[in-house]
């Protein structure tokens, strides 16, 4: 047996253990439960970089609330790994730069990359229901991809176009995590950037 495979095998006998604890008639669900702790089992980054992770795009968001300059609208914030891609549709080439300049001020991230789309038209930005039921798709597409570890991957669809970020174990894993995002039904465009950092 895998060392994969003994350690589902566990989570599952710890969530039935957990159900047969709560008794029969609470509400429970173990397979969220084996879910999740698999999810957290194939997450490349550290228990450190998660909480850094999730601290990073709290204060970011509270910052750029915060900040009158800074258009917060339209932008999203993809982190993983203490590394920040910007993604959305600002207004302007000044608010674009505003928006890096209060995010970087964290000096816990690595790197910044800046993704956002100035909007020069009507429809740049493009449709939140539209664009919300693509990143949908690519979640499934991503989570049925065989040899794709979706869990250390982040996205964002604005106006068809895709920014992926995160973490693929090799330039293979990679390129099927481009190749299947662009393979979803109406995605214009992918920019990624994906880092390969082989397993250890």
């Amino acid at each position: 047996m895998s060392g994969r495979a003994g350690a589902v095998q566990f989570l599952i006998l710890l969530a039935a253990g957990l159900l047969i604890a709560h008794g029969a008639g609470a509400q429970f669900n173990p397979l969220s439960v084996v879910g999740s702790a698999v999810s957290t089992a194939l997450d490349a980054r550290s228990k450190a970089e998660v909480a850094n992770d999730a601290e990073i795009a709290a204060g970011a968001n509270k910052h750029l609330l915060e900040d009158k300059r800074a258009e917060w609208k339209g932008v999203t914030l993809l982190v993983f790994a203490q590394r920040v891609v910007l993604a959305g549709a600002v207004q302007s080439d000044e608010a674009k730069k505003i928006v890096a300049d209060v995010v970087k001020q964290d000096n816990r991230i690595r790197a910044l990359d800046n993704a956002l789309v100035v909007i020069q038209k009507a429809g740049d930005d493009g449709s939140f229901f539209r664009d919300k039921t693509i990143d949908t798709k690519i979640d499934a597409a991503l989570t049925a991809a065989k040899g794709v570890s979706s869990v250390n991957m982040r996205w964002k669809t604005v106006n068809g176009n895709v920014t992926v970020m995160g973490i693929a174990r090799s330039a293979a894993e990679a390129a099927t995590a481009v190749a299947r995002i662009r393979s979803v039904d109406g995605v214009k465009n992918v920019k990624s950037f994906l880092r390969v950092q082989p397993a250890h």
